[in-house]
């Protein structure tokens, strides 16, 4: 004979911790890319596995290299938190990511620098 529901088949759902959306976005990110170089129209088709297993390893790596790295050079530099700088710097191995992840620091310093002239003319 089958039980009736529980008190706690009712119980709300807690959201998910900060650290699993983190990497459920990561997943999403990955996902997206892959399904955008999909289609770029050269045949290449991924397979939803092979994603999953992809997200994973750029978890791991970001987690457990990237973000050591991260937080050893803003300390070496006496810095409370991580900055564009280290970011930078973590790339430095890789002249096709180096150069992408400057001009995104660039295109970042120049979006500040305009959000900063605006609100001294506004103030």
């Amino acid at each position: 004979m089958a039980a009736g529901p529980s008190s706690d088949d009712f119980a709300p759902v807690a959201p998910p911790a900060p650290l699993e959306r983190c990497r459920e976005k990561l997943a999403h990110a990955v996902l997206s890319v892959l399904e955008e170089e999909g289609a770029g129209g050269d045949g290449a088709s991924f397979s939803r596995p092979f994603a999953q297993q992809l997200a994973a390893l750029v978890w791991d790596w970001s987690t457990t290299s990237l973000a050591v790295d991260l937080e050893h050079f803003s300390r070496h530099a006496k810095r409370a938190g991580v900055s564009i700088e280290d970011v930078q710097l973590a790339a430095r191995r890789n002249p096709q990511t180096k150069a992408l992840i400057d001009a995104e620091a660039r295109r970042l310093r120049l979006q500040r620098k305009s959000e900063k002239r605006g609100r001294e003319a506004a103030g």
